[in-house]
């Protein structure tokens, strides 16, 4: 069977922002029908349990004001928990958003499997195209993250269309759980090194 490693910055209930927790449960609960699917998540606790047939991870949360500081906290925060918490035979990695998507891309060159991005939404989308600092900051990050990335999969058409116009990436927009099967199929018996 399949491994994956999902990896997120919301999670029901103990991470919940807006309806992305909800979205990804929603996603996680239908692949851990035919897959082995494992999630880390930010809560206020080190620890585990299990959502039905998901394997769920968390690590201690604590917010900055800074969401570039923060994603450096989350990074070595899950990179000093999963190697004692998640098997090393993974077959594949999935991030969800711009955060989890650079832990992703380092655990995908250690472990030497692909990995890949659901976006939801784009710095872009967000900064309504403000150019502030921070905002050029997140979108450079996200270009990092998302463009190494074996697959990246747009979950709404203006996410398709900004990942496009705005970063040059050639996503692919899902409907359904079943788009998802091919990709899933096909990374995690090809074992092939990550881009």
């Amino acid at each position: 069977m399949v491994k994956v490693l999902h990896i997120s910055t919301e999670y029901p209930p103990y991470r919940v922002i807006g309806t992305l927790a909800f979205q990804i449960r929603d996603l996680v609960t239908q692949l851990s029908n035919k897959y082995e699917i494992y999630l880390v998540h930010p809560a206020n606790f080190d620890g585990s349990y299990m959502d039905g047939n998901v394997h769920i991870y968390t690590v201690r949360d604590s917010w900055f004001s800074d969401v570039i500081a923060y994603m450096h906290f989350l990074l070595v925060e899950i990179l000093s928990r999963i190697p004692y918490v998640i098997s090393r035979d993974l077959d594949l990695v999935h991030a969800h958003e711009w955060i989890a998507s650079v832990i992703a891309k380092i655990i995908s060159q250690r472990l030497r499997v692909p990995y890949i991005v659901s976006a939801y939404s784009t710095e872009s989308i967000r900064s309504g195209g403000a150019m502030s600092l921070l905002s050029l900051t997140i979108r450079d990050w996200e270009k990092y993250a998302f463009s190494s990335a074996n697959y990246v999969i747009a979950h709404n058409k203006p996410t398709f269309e900004s990942l496009r116009d705005h970063y040059g990436i050639n996503a692919i927009e899902i409907r359904n759980v079943k788009d998802l099967d091919k990709i899933y199929d096909e990374l995690g018996h090809a074992k092939t090194k990550p881009k």
